[in-house]
């Protein structure tokens, strides 16, 4: 099933205001996530994009995010703990794999290794659905976010 990714302004139950996000098929990342792998705590995680303290981590969220080459795998952390808002805490992975014109979350699982060594070791839970987007959708969602992040602040 292909499923659709979009940027929104989003309040997180757990920020102050709205901030810029993501959302899959008009549900903000966290709380479809929650649903996907079946995991209520994932609801109070935050989009590494977004909710990172630390540069070099931010910049790492980043990197990691942007679409790789036709047939390659990048681990990407998702979501983040929303109190340390750093990459040594929760973090929920996914394996991103581009084939074509599409790009999949073959696999979801929590980091083991913290850091800029964020998800080197990961728990994969088993069992886990893939997620599969429209590469063009996907790259369009990542720039818009970065568009919107200018008009929607308050974290």
């Amino acid at each position: 099933m292909l499923h659709q990714i979009r940027a929104i302004c989003h309040k997180a139950g757990f920020s102050k205001g709205p901030c810029a996000w993501l959302a899959i098929d008009e549900v903000p990342i966290e709380q479809w996530m929650a649903s996907h792998i079946d995991d209520p705590e994932v609801s109070k995680l935050g989009l590494s994009l977004m909710w990172l303290l630390d540069e070099e981590e931010d910049a790492l969220a980043e990197r990691r995010f942007a679409p790789g080459e036709d047939r390659t795998s990048t681990l990407v952390p998702l979501l983040v703990c929303s109190d340390d808002m750093d990459f040594d805490c929760t973090v929920l992975m996914t394996e991103q794999v581009i084939e074509g014109g599409m790009l999949h979350w073959r696999r979801f699982g929590w980091s083991a290794s913290g850091g800029l060594e964020v998800g080197v070791s990961t728990y994969w839970i088993a069992d886990s659905k893939p997620v599969s987007f429209a590469l063009s959708d996907f790259s369009d969602a990542l720039s818009e976010l970065k568009k919107i992040m200018r008009h929607c602040r308050g974290n």
